[in-house]
């Protein structure tokens, strides 16, 4: 009984989940910002609800994960000025918990494979970075360390999928490109598009953020439950 009401409470949450995702993108249509923040905060506790129904190992740093991550889409709509510098710190610490765990939940690892497949996708971030314009040196700094954070977590998805073609690094592997897809669109619109594009990339950056998120989740838990 008790195991079947977790699973009608993860199935009620997840179907929140996605549904929140549609009222998030309406809200940006629409451009209503007390509806968009009311989403955007919710989504990530949606996932911390669906933690606490479905992970038995409660993993502290994908329950750190969401912690963050309510807290940056919290202050993300308060922050007065300086939100790009923030919303790349923010970057920044997600991703390195992202690292992280995939590092505890991949203990099959090969550094020289590692670092080729990280290769390419340093290759066209660091190029995005090299041909921006006024941007201060604490930015670039910061933009650059987020490359190659996210170059590295494309490098180790892809090298244990093409290593193992399971479930587990399937996951990883989306979640990753989502990601990495994310991360190109936010460059793009910041420094090379105007104000006037964010009605057509916003609705599309919400749903590769939450996509990308959920499945990360989907990641931790199917790696710890084949363990």
């Amino acid at each position: 009984m008790i195991l079947a009401n977790k699973q009608i409470c993860a199935k009620v949450l997840s179907s929140a989940y996605f549904l929140m995702i549609l009222v998030e993108i309406a809200a940006a249509v629409i451009a209503y910002q007390p509806l968009s923040f009311a989403a955007h905060v919710a989504l990530p506790i949606l996932l911390l609800g669906l933690f606490f129904v479905e992970s038995k190992h409660k993993n502290n740093w994908l329950l750190v994960l969401l912690l963050l991550q309510i807290f940056s889409n919290v202050y993300f709509f308060f922050a007065m000025s300086n939100i790009y510098v923030y919303t790349l710190v923010s970057f920044i610490s997600l991703r390195v918990i992202s690292l992280i765990l995939v590092f505890q939940l991949t203990p099959d690892r090969n550094y020289l494979h590692l670092l080729s497949a990280s290769f390419p996708f340093l290759i066209i971030f660091f190029y995005l970075a090299s041909v921006t314009s006024d941007v201060s040196d604490t930015e670039f700094n910061i933009l650059i360390f987020q490359n190659i954070l996210i170059s590295l977590l494309g490098g180790f998805s892809v090298v244990n999928y093409l290593k193992n073609d399971n479930r587990v690094h399937s996951l990883l592997l989306i979640s990753t490109l989502l990601y990495i897809g994310l991360r190109f669109i936010v460059f793009i619109e910041h420094y090379f598009l105007g104000e006037e594009s964010e009605l057509i990339y916003k609705p599309i950056e919400i749903i590769l953020s939450a996509l990308a998120t959920y499945t990360f989740y989907k990641f931790v838990l199917t790696a710890e439950s084949t363990d």
